[in-house]
């Protein structure tokens, strides 16, 4: 007869950091793949015929769609961190300067390496829904996603800064289904 021997006990914090570096390994992945895509074609059709011509309409998505996995990446980046890291009882300010210097400046280069790759996704994805017209308006989109992506990823998990990701998230969808329909 054999006996039973209890399963080891299951570790959550464990769990969550192998759930986390695998959604950002993919959505670096996804992200990556899109806006690489994206440049290749770009370079051969144009992007003023992407911008206005309805048989590249798809097209169009590819950096609306790289942008939100980025921004799923950095979510799941600032989430591995919380579940490694434990809270400072310390300032906002002082808390996310500490946060993005720790790992010898690692998480922070990623962090703003992230971020600079939604900021960039997001130009494109605007540039686009306005034909190429207003470039300082998709600048200043790039520019507040840019802001919004890192200071996702410096600050702690908070209701605000889920709202402020949620609303990022659905201008990024809005964006693309204007590109669409217009």
């Amino acid at each position: 007869m054999t006996t039973e021997t209890a399963p080891p006990p299951f570790d959550r914090e464990r769990a969550l950091i192998d759930v986390a570096r695998v959604i950002v390994a993919s959505a670096l992945t996804i992200g990556s793949v899109l806006l690489t895509a994206f440049g290749f074609v770009e370079r051969v059709v144009g992007i003023e015929r992407i911008a206005t011509e309805r048989r590249f309409a798809l097209l169009a998505l590819m950096p609306g769609a790289a942008a939100l996995a980025f921004l799923a990446s950095g979510r799941a980046l600032g989430a591995l961190y919380d579940v490694s890291v434990p809270p400072r009882d310390i300032g906002l300010i002082r808390r996310a300067l500490l946060r993005f210097t720790d790992v010898s400046g690692a998480y922070g280069l990623f962090a703003v390496v992230i971020s600079a790759l939604v900021a960039v996704a997001a130009f494109i994805a605007v540039a686009l829904v306005l034909n190429l017209g207003w470039l300082l308006l998709a600048s200043l989109a790039g520019a507040l996603a840019f802001c919004v992506a890192l200071s996702g990823m410096l600050m702690r998990y908070t209701p605000r800064r889920r709202l402020i990701d949620f609303a990022l998230a659905i201008c990024i969808v809005l964006t693309m289904v204007i590109d669409q329909l217009f």
